[in-house]
């Protein structure tokens, strides 16, 4: 046995005292630090179902319990006071908002007699908890996402804005302080994107990052609260607030504010960040403040990053005696132990998770996204899971109290387990997959649908819907996972998928969550969905194995999958397209780890050789790609779209090596794809590769694959998809074409025989896609400027600057979206026209204009966002907005 092990049980003996009835657990995670610890927690051997008590929608916030009551708010904001006992609901009430107050994810706590409670809607309320009467009402006009954390005295919780609440327990005011003011120094509306423009001059960036989307914790009279990827501690001085501190993580992979996924502290004074800042790059960092400084050490073993194997954690972690509990959502690392001075980390449970897990005396219990309640020996081995009944994802914090453990799922039921328990499982649906505000307005009909990551088969990622100003602010919901692709919208839904393997829509008009799904193995798959007449096609990329996967829009049932090879990587944001019953999709394939054998291999970092000498590529490798493995090659598939058969499937290796750079499109009846095997001949020629091509472009008859025409003359490069539009093809890309070349270029080809119609001026490089609109040609570069080119000619006409890194914009005429809602009027030489808010930490992706309406996601901060425009706008306010 483990020295801590033996350490945390002996511990355990001299200062437990037995679980009795009146043992509650008050507030999320049990305790204002959210630590998790709930030590003299037993959870019993006969551990089974008692109940399940409807609710109105999917549940999100963890449940507490006190007084003999269970309270718990569901997503549409209802909140229910349900007897311990008999499990009959004794009073519940419907938080102000109507449609738009959904997803709310802050947990209710118990303050003595009275009940707090925070909205998606801005409104935070105190009830009395034995009557459900309203005792106190704060209209914050702004959400509210972070947990309300009970103090010996006060009870604080904390804005979406960043603005800190400091009450009494009956909900009167004392204080309030608000970061974006007080650090930021930003006084005008910060939900306002011309507001920013005015402030910052230029467009807002990482610096201006202010959101508090996940929970605070509470350490003796300090409130700390995480901010915009800053860790603010603030200390309540009786009758006004006083700033200590405002922490930063350290340098590691980049010294960008990042974003915090989760937060929990310990007794001693220790706070648990659980931060991302790009391309699952992060760790659990741990910030003290001491005096009024802030030290900063870190969880060993908790690191991740893009060339290290391991999957980013989207909960705050469990701690107690100095050891580190943490889940993730990854299948085989599901729950993991970090010990002090371990030099492994231990695996207790496969099963992935977003849900923080909670330590009891001899357990440690979770909710997973296998839609289980999972139960796991502290000594390890012995392991218990509990199913639900549709298995829909548990993503809420767990609540114990008495030997009973309460799991609020997305399926909207609150199940409750305990000693001897033989309730069988409930057999209503209660349609929170249904759509319950239908999209509305001139271009709510599917003909305005961004139904592709490019917006269209054509991929030509450009669209017009009279965009115009002014942008006005239409939801906010949190998001936990990291993503590289752009929303997906069709059928009154939003659909996105994150790297780690989680598939979700939600309503377009309000955000509301409608499904979540999960597939385990998926391993940074930067792919998109694609939403094609009520079924959503998503390839699904990953280490181990990947999958293209057919799913029911409406509910996220799978309808079928079939396997694909390759690595879904920098360019490879693209779903398959679709012609008459046929579903197509490009890949390479070859042997792939999180670290390549060789330099041009890699990403980063130094290559990590195989034994015997295989060829291995890295899962996300370089932007260069001078060449790849011998054994990749270009890959084409084509699948029946109702059962998953093959149709026809391609393999072009007979033109060169390669295959992960590539793209594919339709346009006239006719399917493009272009491949990029590389620009470095002399080592391709050295390795006894085929040195005749460095990529191929061909068109193709796509019910059968025959090939009309091929050219190997030109291509697209790393990084950038093929796109059409008006008889003529567009490529571009990151990387040289040739050995030696300095210059890049895009080429416009005509889609009848491949031949050239015009090269562009030189750029610096043409990133994701050439954009092709009606009036407009736009490509972006790395640190560089993003280029308009003339139609005719390709001579570059115009430049948008402010210095953008990999930015995945989209055109919607006359305007340019970039990150952070970024609106640049192409039609005004790049007129910064609106900015921010600042939600996200990076800058890799943009926003889409789809059915009137803006929506955009962020890459690195778990963050979505709805915006209306123009006229709309007016009469479409925010949920948490007051006329």
């Amino acid at each position: 046995m483990h020295e801590y092990v033996k350490r945390f049980f002996f511990g355990a003996i001299v200062i437990m005292v037995a679980a009795t009835a009146s043992a509650e657990w008050g507030q999320l995670q049990g305790n204002a630090q959210r630590s998790g610890n709930a030590l003299t927690e037993v959870v019993p051997a006969d551990l089974g179902l008692l109940a399940a008590v409807p609710t109105t929608d999917a549940i999100f916030a963890a449940p507490a319990i006190a007084d003999g009551r269970i309270f718990v708010i569901d997503g549409s904001g209802v909140v229910f006071a349900i007897d311990a006992a008999s499990h009959k609901v004794i009073w519940k009430h419907e938080t102000r908002g109507g449609k738009g107050n959904c997803n709310n994810v802050s947990a209710p706590a118990v303050a003595g007699q009275y009940l707090h409670v925070g909205t998606t809607a801005g409104y935070y309320y105190v009830f009395d908890t034995a009557t459900g009467k309203v005792v106190n009402e704060i209209d914050c006009r702004e959400p509210i996402f972070s947990a309300p954390a009970v103090g010996e005295e006060r009870v604080y919780f904390a804005t979406l804005g960043a603005r800190i609440y400091a009450v009494e327990p009956d909900g009167k005011e004392i204080w309030n302080w608000d970061f974006v003011k007080e650090v930021v120094g930003f006084t005008g509306n910060r939900w306002l994107g011309s507001d920013w423009v005015k402030f910052r001059g230029d467009r807002v960036n990482w610096k201006d990052h202010f959101v508090c989307s996940r929970d605070i914790s509470l350490v003796g009279n300090k409130v700390v609260m995480p901010a915009g990827g800053r860790t603010v501690f603030v200390e309540d001085a009786g009758d006004k607030p006083e700033l200590r501190a405002v922490g930063e993580i350290p340098a590691y992979a980049g010294r960008e504010y990042p974003a915090t996924f989760g937060q929990s502290a310990d007794e001693e004074g220790n706070v648990y960040i659980q931060w991302h800042r790009r391309d699952n790059a992060g760790r659990v960092e741990i910030l003290k403040l001491e005096e009024d400084e802030v030290k900063a050490e870190f969880v060993k073993g908790t690191e991740t990053a893009i060339n290290i194997p391991g999957l980013l954690s989207f909960a705050s972690v469990a701690v107690q005696d100095g050891v580190v509990y943490r889940t993730r959502p990854e299948h085989g690392l599901g729950l993991c132990r970090h010990a002090p001075n371990a030099e492994e980390v231990e695996v207790l449970c496969e099963a992935p998770s977003i849900s923080p897990p909670i330590i009891t005396r001899e357990h440690i219990l979770y909710g997973g996204l296998d839609g289980k309640l999972h139960v796991v020996s502290v000594r390890g081995g012995e392991e218990r899971s509990f199913p639900t009944s549709w298995n829909v994802p548990i993503t809420a914090p767990l609540g114990v109290s008495n030997g009973r453990v309460y799991a609020a799922c997305e399926d909207g039921y609150l199940y409750v387990f305990g000693p001897n328990g033989k309730a069988s499982l409930p057999d209503k649906d209660l349609g929170v997959t249904e759509v319950r505000s239908p999209l509305t307005g001139p271009k709510s009909g599917e003909e305005f649908n961004w139904y592709s990551n490019y917006g269209d088969f054509q991929g030509s990622n450009a669209n017009d819907q009279d965009l115009k100003p002014p942008l006005r602010m239409r939801w906010a919901r949190r998001l936990e996972g990291t993503v590289k692709h752009l929303p997906v919208c069709g059928g009154g839904r939003m659909y996105l998928h994150t790297a780690e393997g989680q598939v979700m829509a939600v309503e377009q008009d309000t955000g509301r969550m409608l499904w979540r799904r999960y597939w385990p193995h998926v391993y940074l798959s930067f792919t998109s969905p694609l939403y094609y007449k009520e079924k959503l096609l998503i390839p699904q990329g990953g280490i181990q194995q990947s999958r293209v996967r057919c799913l029911d829009a409406k509910n996220g049932k799978l309808l079928w999958e079939a396997p694909f090879t390759g690595s879904p990587g920098w360019s490879r944001q693209f779903p398959p397209v679709v012609h008459g019953n046929v579903a197509i999709y490009a890949s390479g394939s070859g042997e792939y780890a999180a670290q390549g054998s060789e330099k041009a291999f890699v990403f980063k970092g130094d290559p990590n050789p195989a034994e015997d000498g295989r060829e291995v590529m890295s899962w996300i490798f370089a932007n260069a790609t001078p060449y790849s493995p011998k054994n990749h090659k270009p890959q084409v598939w084509a699948w029946d779209l109702d059962t998953g058969e093959v149709v026809w499937h391609k393999d072009f290796s007979e033109y060169g090596r390669g295959g992960n750079d590539c793209g594919i499109c339709i346009l006239d009846g006719k399917l493009y794809y272009s491949v990029y095997f590389g620009y470095d001949t002399d080592q391709k020629r050295r390795r006894g590769l085929p040195v005749e091509n460095n990529g191929f472009t061909a068109c193709m008859d796509p019910a059968s694959g025959e090939v009309v025409w091929s050219t190997t003359d030109y291509h697209v490069t790393s990084k950038c998809t093929i796109s059409a539009r008006d008889g003529r093809i567009y490529l571009g890309g990151f990387a040289a074409a040739r050995q030696s070349a300095k210059d890049r270029f895009v080429w416009c080809l005509d889609a009848k025989d491949g031949s050239l119609v015009w090269q562009s001026d030189p750029v610096t490089s043409a990133l994701n896609v050439v954009s092709v609109g009606n009036e407009f040609i736009f490509s972006n570069a790395l640190r560089g400027v993003g280029n308009v080119y003339d139609r005719k000619t390709g001579k570059v006409i115009n430049t948008v600057g402010h210095n953008y890194a990999c930015c995945r914009f989209t055109l919607s005429e006359p305007y340019v979206l970039g990150a952070n809602m970024d609106m640049i009027d192409l039609s005004k030489d790049g007129k910064l026209v609106s900015t921010g808010p600042a939600i996200d930490s990076r800058e890799c992706l943009g926003a889409v204009v789809s059915n009137g309406r803006i929506f955009y996601m962020s890459q690195a901060s778990g963050f979505i966002v709805s915006q209306t425009y123009g006229e709309e706008s007016k009469d479409l306010p925010a949920v948490w907005e007051r006329p």
